[in-house]
């Protein structure tokens, strides 16, 4: 049964001219609850934000979970419809687990669950389908590359190429159970920088995310090493030089390659001490200075695994604290809150955890990982509009060419054909890479909200056909905007307009007087529209109502209520879902009641 308050959205249709159209529409929302932080609940989703998730290789943990090439490529793609319809736009693909590949490298040998024995060639490249995947439905890869961590505690066996571990056995320490290579060497950070230069040649990515780009911990058994190269400093400088290092080198020489590459990492989460929970920071308990390398331009973004909940319930840092420290040290570059959706007490507090997120100014928000995020709910509705990558205006600051000669009919009920050209190339060069399609009513759409975005779609595209499954107006204007690899926005294109038929027909139906009338889809014996014209300005209340087994009335759904101006006014009948069934409209008004019997089918 459909609760016996008002529908939430109630049109006011009104004779008057205007620049846009003779007639404006009102949005009267009725018993919205406020909206708080503190409460779990939220404001609109903002138009730019990274919503990134890591989809963890290692062990199969997010993929693959079985050896067989064509469940594994339909399980990739399913994974990228999934976080597409979830309003998705980042993929954090772990390409490098443990010293191998699942890519073709020319350095390091194929994952083993891939196929079974580590080495083997699928027969496939799962970085290459996933790029094309992701890309067909604007989701941006970043390459997910764990770099000192090479092994856990089992030994490999032989392949072609050898494991780091086999190859150089002298450049590797056993620590914490598993193996790392030690970051000491020269020689180590030289071949680690050749492997990930070699990825990003090979590879359209959008970025490169660094993990455990760091020391295990302050125990790390490298005094022969540190003998060795220490040169005069104190050993805590002295490996922070050392991570800092390969950090810049990678920086300068894959801009110089690729300068609209995005590179990050996901440092630990705490990087100063926290005295209320004892916690070390990251540069003195690992050797992780991330800060600085935003500060001194060697990375483009930080997304910090600040894997507890909110408040320290459990005596761990606070997750809320450590969002707006993370942002005050961001030097104005990119913090993407790392959350623990795989501990309970995180994924319980999601959608609270994204509003403190966005409220501490952060660009995004990243999960750690997928298997945690297999149903929408969890999202609390804090996903529900898409939404654009923020630009790194560091790096592209040039927006594209808007498209030109935009043209919308409607070729069915409620569906309206779109087509526009395409864009002409921008002054930096840059073509368009994708278009972003908004809707508004009773006016132009506001291009800054994201709840006004239609449909995203590539730049191959020049038409689009779009359903109005719910009418909210008589008129839909539509503009659309062109986007660039780098996540610029173009100006809007012109404006053009397409008119609901079936709303025209309602309301040829009503006459000057108080009348009453209800609108069927085409096709179905579903209502879609109720109108009515008051002859003057005066109180109504326009209500369903349904005749129950005792004979006795109930009241479904209050549409309209209180004062209402003269004319005609449209209320759509979408969001109500009724069932099929018999029930009773009533308009009251200044002691005259009218009474519309409403039948719904299946």
């Amino acid at each position: 049964m459909i609760p016996n308050r008002p529908l939430g959205i109630f049109l006011q249709l009104f004779s008057q001219s205007s620049h846009v159209s003779r007639y404006a529409v009102f949005f009267l929302l009725f018993g919205l609850p406020a909206i708080t932080a503190a409460q779990g609940q939220f404001t609109h989703p903002p138009k730019r934000e990274v919503r990134a998730v890591w989809l963890a290789t290692a062990a199969g943990l997010d993929w693959p979970k079985t050896t067989n090439r064509t469940e594994q490529q339909t399980t990739l793609r399913n994974i990228v419809r999934y976080l597409h319809a979830a309003n998705f736009n980042t993929i954090f693909f772990q390409v490098r687990a443990r010293g191998d590949a699942y890519y073709r490298s020319h350095y390091e040998p194929w994952a083993e669950n891939l196929t079974g024995t580590l080495g083997n060639d699928p027969g496939w490249d799962p970085l290459k389908f996933l790029l094309d995947e992701a890309h067909a439905e604007g989701i941006e890869i970043h390459a997910w590359f764990n770099v000192f961590k090479v092994r856990g505690p089992n030994p490999v066996g032989a392949s072609s190429p050898l494991h780091i571990s086999r190859m150089h056995p002298s450049w590797t320490v056993p620590a914490e159970g598993e193996v790392w290579l030690d970051p000491g060497i020269p020689e180590v950070r030289q071949y680690l920088l050749n492997v990930a230069l070699d990825l990003v040649s090979q590879y359209d990515l959008d970025g490169i995310n660094f993990d455990f780009i760091r020391y295990p911990g302050r125990t790390f058994p490298d005094d022969e090493t540190f003998r060795r190269y220490g040169n005069g400093a104190t050993r805590d400088d002295w490996r922070r030089g050392n991570i800092t290092a390969l950090v810049a080198d990678f920086y300068a020489r894959a801009i110089a390659q690729k300068p609209k590459l995005k590179i990050g990492s996901s440092p630990l989460g705490v990087y100063e001490p926290d005295a209320a929970s004892g916690a070390a920071g990251s540069p003195t308990s690992v050797y992780q200075e991330s800060e600085s390398w935003l500060e001194r331009g060697f990375q483009d973004y930080l997304s910090p695994q600040i894997y507890w909940d909110i408040g320290a319930s459990r005596g761990d840092p606070d997750f809320a604290g450590l969002v707006e420290r993370w942002q005050e040290g961001s030097g104005g570059r990119h913090i993407y809150a790392g959350i623990g959706a795989y501990k309970p007490e995180v994924l319980r507090e999601l959608g609270r955890q994204i509003d403190v997120s966005r409220g501490a100014g952060n660009q995004g928000q990243a999960f750690f990982r997928y298997d945690n995020l297999q149903t929408l709910t969890v999202m609390e509705n804090r996903y529900s509009t898409p939404a654009l990558i923020p630009p790194m205006l560091w790096k592209d600051s040039i927006p594209p060419v808007p498209p030109t000669n935009l043209a919308v009919g409607e070729v069915v009920t409620n569906v309206f054909h779109l087509e526009w050209s395409p864009s002409a190339i921008a002054r930096d060069g840059d073509r368009s890479d994708r278009y972003v399609i908004y809707r508004g009513s009773p006016l132009a759409p506001c291009i800054d909200s994201a709840a006004n975005i239609v449909a995203i779609v590539p730049a191959s595209t020049t038409s689009l056909l779009d359903t109005v499954r719910v009418p909210t107006g008589l008129t839909y204007y539509y503009t659309v905007t062109a986007l660039d690899r780098t996540n610029n926005e173009s100006a809007p294109s012109t404006i053009a307009t397409g008119v609901v038929k079936e709303l025209l027909a309602l309301k040829g139906k009503l006459s000057n007087f108080t009348t009453l009338a209800t609108s069927f889809q085409q096709g179905t014996a579903r209502p879609i529209l109720l109108g009515y014209r008051l002859a003057r300005r005066a109180p109504a209340t326009l209500e369903i109502t349904q005749r129950g087994a005792g004979g006795k009335d109930s009241t479904i759904a209050i549409l309209a209520s209180g004062i209402q101006e003269q004319g005609s006014h449209v209320v759509g009948m979408g969001a109500l879902q009724l069932p099929p069934g018999r029930y009773m409209v009533h308009l009251r008004t200044e002691g005259t009641t009218l009474e519309q019997p409403l039948t719904v089918s299946r």
